[in-house]
């Protein structure tokens, strides 16, 4: 038995070593820092993709929900200094782009594969956006919304 209570370990969906990018005008840049992506179940219930600087005390810097076939993480062919992968929403045209920090490229792939899985593969938990279709109003939404917020109340 120790004397030191041990920090507690975080089971996330997926975790990973990459640094963020910074886009200027036609050119993508790396972020120097070390950092990390995440992808887990938010406290509302939804998907969300995290990127934060490596440490104990860092906050996240990004924080995206993302809906059942909303978003896509691939490889940016074009670059051939680096491994930069983007994280495109095919429901506008944001775009995040990230650069992989590990040595082993080869799990590169198996990570973005990955990452679409859980994206293209929310559960049910995760989906209360499916029974909505294109034709549901904005205060069906905020129904939606507010029912997830009311969860955690007793």
């Amino acid at each position: 038995m120790s004397l030191f209570a041990a920090a507690p370990e975080e089971n996330h969906l997926i975790e990973f070593n990459a640094g963020k990018c910074i886009v200027e005008g036609s050119w993508i840049k790396p972020d120097t820092r070390k950092g990390k992506i995440i992808m887990d179940q938010g406290d509302d219930q939804f998907l969300h993709f995290y990127w934060k600087e490596r440490g104990n005390q860092a906050v996240c810097e990004d924080d995206f929900i993302i809906f059942p076939e909303e978003a896509e993480f691939s490889l940016v062919s074009q670059c051939t200094t680096g491994r930069v992968y983007v994280l495109k929403f095919k429901t506008s045209n944001d775009r995040h782009f990230y650069w992989m920090q590990s040595t082993n490229v080869d799990k590169d792939q198996e990570i973005a594969d990955r990452m679409n899985k859980l994206i293209s593969e929310s559960d049910n938990s995760m989906n209360m956006y499916s029974e909505m279709d294109e034709s549901s109003s904005h205060a069906e939404f905020m129904r939606l919304l507010s029912s997830v917020e009311n969860q955690g109340t007793p």
